[in-house]
């Protein structure tokens, strides 16, 4: 069943893994699924594998917000066209390189500060960003992908953001390429973003870096130089080299081989 994104005319699907342990967890998810009206052409929900696959012209971000409405762990698993194909996937590991917080009010109990971003480019002109993190300060943090992929000195590092066509910073939609807005961080120092680009391109980032700031990003709105610069965001809490990844649907593990934590476990960290 062919469908359009609403930034591209290419078809495609997307599947989510959502921790669902009975059928009332089905039912929920079929529940919200059926409040996104005309966008969605079909979904498949698996139980047993834990596992919704959609297809449809609602964007990724908003399938995945209102899966989450159903208060289960929500997953980007995997995402291309209907044939499964797609142009190219990254991912970028978030890690603590010279963290310090900025202040004393920055708990101390927190987890250690770390997270993963993966991109998934369907066609020349769609690319899906999915970004968990863990062990940040409560609140908003400005995302950003930034031109160099030197960690050396964590943040400091990785020079501006990413800016081939020199404009002021901004946000998703006009701004830097690099521009992604916020993630919102809970009381636990867990956050998620799902969002869509026509802007990003993977093999263009690919070697660059992605980097999470101490403060909330204002998208170019402030009245300061600052503001037309990182949005007032500050420095650099976590950061990561982008990296070519295997891509939508060419990931399947239940289980980490490593450290033998399933994947709702990983999903916190």
């Amino acid at each position: 069943m062919a469908t359009t994104s609403p930034l591209t005319k290419t078809p495609f699907k997307t599947e989510y893994a959502v921790n669902m342990t009975c059928n009332s967890c089905v039912e929920s998810v079929e529940e919200v699924l059926t409040q996104i009206p005309g966008r969605i052409n079909r979904f498949d929900i698996d139980l047993k594998d834990q596992r919704v696959i959609v297809e449809g012209t609602a964007p990724p971000s908003a399938v995945s917000s209102k899966l989450k409405e159903t208060g289960k762990i929500v997953i980007v698993r995997g995402q291309g066209t209907i044939q499964g194909q797609h142009a190219g996937a990254a991912v970028c590991i978030f890690e603590n390189h010279t963290y310090t917080p900025l202040d004393q009010n920055e708990t101390t109990q927190l987890k250690k500060p770390q997270g993963l971003a993966r991109l998934v480019q369907i066609d020349n002109d769609y690319c899906l960003i999915d970004v968990t993190v863990q062990g940040i300060s409560p609140g908003y943090h400005g995302i950003h992908i930034h031109e160099l992929g030197d960690i050396s000195r964590g943040s400091a590092s990785t020079g501006n953001h990413f800016n081939p066509d020199n404009v002021e910073h901004g946000n998703i939609e006009k701004g830097h390429i690099g521009d992604l807005g916020n993630i919102y961080v809970n009381e636990n120092g867990w956050g998620d973003l799902v969002v869509e680009s026509n802007r990003i391109k993977v093999w263009d980032v690919i070697g660059r870096s992605m980097v999470i700031s101490h403060g909330k990003d204002d998208e170019g709105k402030g009245n300061n130089k600052e503001s037309k610069i990182d949005g007032n965001s500050g420095p650099g809490l976590i950061t990561g080299i982008i990296a070519r990844s295997a891509g939508a649907f060419e990931n399947m593990k239940k289980v980490c081989s490593c450290s033998g934590k399933t994947l709702w476990e990983e999903a916190r960290i």
